[in-house]
């Protein structure tokens, strides 16, 4: 007699594994798969909307709780203290019917320009001839602590002594900043680069120039580009800082005649033309450094930025 096999006696389904089981449509309790792109994309929108009602809402609010307690019982604040966006906007009107609003910009750009290409080129080649040199650079940067270390607005008055009350004294400011920013930012590049490249082109007999050329300017590039992007709001700041000590012309100018005349309005206009020349020169800047450093992987096309 023939014996059946004991794997066949085995009901259907009682020792089926996984495998066995048949394959069905997905429970109705599991939701649909979420996309992660459409929560960055949802994140991102939520930013860039708080970044327009954030600044609407803060000057609404300025608006309705500013006003003349006298004739405004109701208000939280006295507008002669702090003025209110309709008044700031009335005095950048009257400055634009003057004519002296964009010939204001026009001297305090064309200031901060000149001193910054002054000091950043002058703070490039200094750090990288101390840098590149160990005995030049100890023989020297105490001398550089020294200066770095003098107030500089105390340097003001004698800028004006002598260059006078234009463009010259705010230059010299500008630069003096600027100068010791980027000399130190290309110093510590240029020190920092690797020993191991410098000697590898010294073994094959590259010259001095070549050194320079192929590996510490490439290397300190970086450096160099972070000094000069942190110096550029400072360059501005020294040059309103000019043009507010003694100057005939500027944002700075118009900030100061302001404040002597006790006109708020006009010393938080002068704040608010900063600021938008300010914004624009840091996108610009942030343009030229994605451009000059694209080889880094943060400025690679596909990285997601804000």
């Amino acid at each position: 007699m023939k014996q059946t096999p004991v794997s066949t006696l085995t009901p259907t389904g009682a020792n089926a594994g996984p495998a066995a089981a048949p394959a069905g449509p997905p429970s109705a309790t599991a939701g649909p798969a979420r996309d992660p792109r459409r929560r960055i994309d949802v994140k991102r929108v939520i930013v860039r909307v708080s970044r327009v009602v954030l600044p609407l809402a803060l000057l609404l609010g300025w608006e309705t709780s500013t006003g003349d307690p006298k004739t405004e019982p109701g208000v939280l604040f006295d507008s002669f203290f702090i003025s209110k966006p309709s008044e700031i906007w009335a005095a950048l009107e009257g400055w634009v019917e003057e004519g002296v609003l964009l010939e204001s910009i026009q001297a305090t750009v064309v200031a901060m320009l000149y001193g910054f290409t002054i000091g950043a080129v002058l703070g490039i080649l200094v750090g990288i001839v101390l840098g590149s040199s160990p005995m030049l650079g100890d023989i020297f940067k105490p001398f550089i602590v020294a200066l770095n270390a003098v107030p500089r607005l105390a340097l003001v008055p004698l800028f004006i002594l002598w260059f006078g009350f234009g463009l010259g004294s705010k230059v010299a400011l500008v630069t003096l900043i600027v100068f010791f920013l980027v000399f130190y930012s290309t110093y510590e590049g240029v020190r920092d680069v690797e020993q191991r490249l410098i000697d590898v082109l010294k073994v094959m007999n590259a010259s001095r120039l070549t050194v320079q050329l192929k590996v510490r300017i490439p290397s300190a590039a970086t450096w160099i580009i972070q000094g000069l992007r942190v110096s550029v709001p400072y360059a501005l700041v020294a040059a309103v800082t000019a043009e507010i000590i003694g100057a005939n012309t500027g944002i700075g100018y118009l900030i100061q005649r302001s404040a002597g005349n006790f006109f708020t309005a006009g010393v938080f206009a002068g704040i608010a033309v900063l600021v938008v020349v300010s914004v624009v020169i840091n996108a610009l800047v942030t343009l030229l450094e994605k451009r000059l450093l694209r080889w880094k992987p943060r400025n690679l096309t596909g990285s997601t930025t804000l």
